[in-house]
């Protein structure tokens, strides 16, 4: 017997449809930001994939067979695939242009709880506004999805900090190779202490350099923060602009995104015992668009992965309940009733959902499926209704039966 690829899903009726109400309900909550939804394609260059996105990204394209000149991939993440988009009507498009994505992505990597190696994202880009109303904006609306799917703000904490702020702190330990301390800075929870420090050693941060480090990491009160920097005034105003979500939102200085094209404010959400992967993070990257080709344009966003999402919304009992019954089964007696009963169902679907028997079955079996597979109502037609022109309509969840005129 074939098994599915190892770190994929598959998904039964019940799961998607849960999945679908999920998703409805990020879209509701992304338009009411005024947002749009667009897609890219599943594939795209290599050249692009790999753009300004670090090391290990490289690691974890599904790199297609060559075909002639082209290089292939799937795409490991969808920001580069929509700036390339917006890219390509960058003076057509009025600003600000704010789009959001429900879609798959790729990644060959371990499988573990909330990671696979095919999963689906949600997920915004905006493209046009430098400013921290747009960080405090793209944060706010990934509160909100969160929140209309139930979730409150005992349920999950969003951290913030400031990638160029990190930077400048890093600078003034007289360290260089900053992007390598943001990759490890960003495994700080996931790997032992000891491990963590044993990294930094490598990337030539001495003993007191690392006290230095884990001193700063701890500061949670912006006002404490004695670094020089014009990115420590950005996320103040960023944390003015979030103050009616305050109850949600913690500075974390630890927060420091693994992706090599983040350049301002980023943030990570995780359910409040940390129990869980990031349910979800993003940020500014201001370069993006011209790195990859474009007029430089100011660009932030984020992604929220369905996987760890889900493990959160199943403890929490929140995982929406799937309703797959349709409104009516028409169950027939006789082929003079199965006649009449193709065009009961023909006029009932201007409607609604309908279901009619086609497996020959007889009155019992048929109420028993209809019965298993959840349907509302269930009309009743056999010969003796053709002749007195009545159909028998039965409630499924009362019992209730009534006789309705044809």
């Amino acid at each position: 017997m074939y098994q599915k690829p190892k770190g994929t899903r598959d998904y039964y009726p019940e799961e998607r449809e849960a999945f679908n109400k999920i998703a409805d309900s990020f879209r509701q909550s992304a338009r009411k930001y005024g947002f749009r939804e667009v897609e890219a394609p599943a594939i795209e260059a290599i050249p692009l994939l790999t753009a300004k996105q670090g090391e290990e990204i490289k690691q974890q394209i599904f790199v297609l067979e060559k075909k002639g000149d082209e290089e292939l991939g799937l795409r490991p993440d969808i920001t580069v695939p929509v700036t390339r988009m917006f890219i390509q009507k960058q003076f057509e498009l009025p600003r600000p242009v704010k789009w959001f994505y429900i879609t798959r992505m790729w990644r060959y990597e371990r499988p573990q709880s909330g990671r696979l190696r095919e999963f689906y994202q949600f997920g915004i880009e905006i493209y046009g506004p430098g400013s921290p109303e747009a960080d405090a904006e793209m944060i706010s609306l990934a509160i909100d999805s969160l929140a209309s799917l139930g979730l409150t703000k005992k349920d999950f904490v969003v951290r913030i900090n400031n990638r160029a702020l990190l930077q400048d702190f890093i600078k003034s330990l007289e360290i260089d190779n900053y992007e390598d301390v943001f990759r490890i800075i960003d495994k700080r929870l996931k790997i032992p202490e000891d491990a963590w420090e044993k990294e930094l050693k490598k990337a030539s941060l001495n003993d007191n350099d690392i006290e230095k480090l884990k001193k700063f990491l701890k500061i949670k009160d912006l006002e404490k923060v004695t670094v020089k920097s014009e990115s420590l005034e950005n996320l103040k105003k960023v944390m003015e602009c979030l103050k009616r979500r305050k109850d949600f939102i913690e500075v974390d200085f630890s927060t420091a995104r693994g992706l090599a094209y983040y350049t301002g404010t980023v943030f990570e959400i995780f359910d409040r015992k940390g129990k869980y992967r990031s349910i979800a993070g993003g940020g500014r990257y201001d370069n993006l668009v011209s790195l990859l080709g474009g007029q430089k344009t100011p660009s932030c966003g984020f992604g929220m992965g369905f996987a760890t999402l889900g493990l959160l919304l199943e403890e929490k009992k929140l995982m929406p309940k799937a309703e797959l019954g349709v409104d009516y089964y028409i169950a027939y007696i006789g082929e003079k009733a199965k006649n009449k009963a193709q065009d009961i169902a023909e006029k009932l679907r201007k409607k609604g959902s309908v279901e009619i028997d086609l497996m020959g079955r007889n009155l019992a079996k048929q109420m028993e499926y209809a019965n298993k597979t959840g349907a509302r109502n269930v009309a009743i037609i056999g010969e003796d209704e053709v002749r007195k022109k009545v159909v028998k309509i039965k409630d499924m969840k009362t019992g209730k039966e009534v006789n309705v005129r044809l």
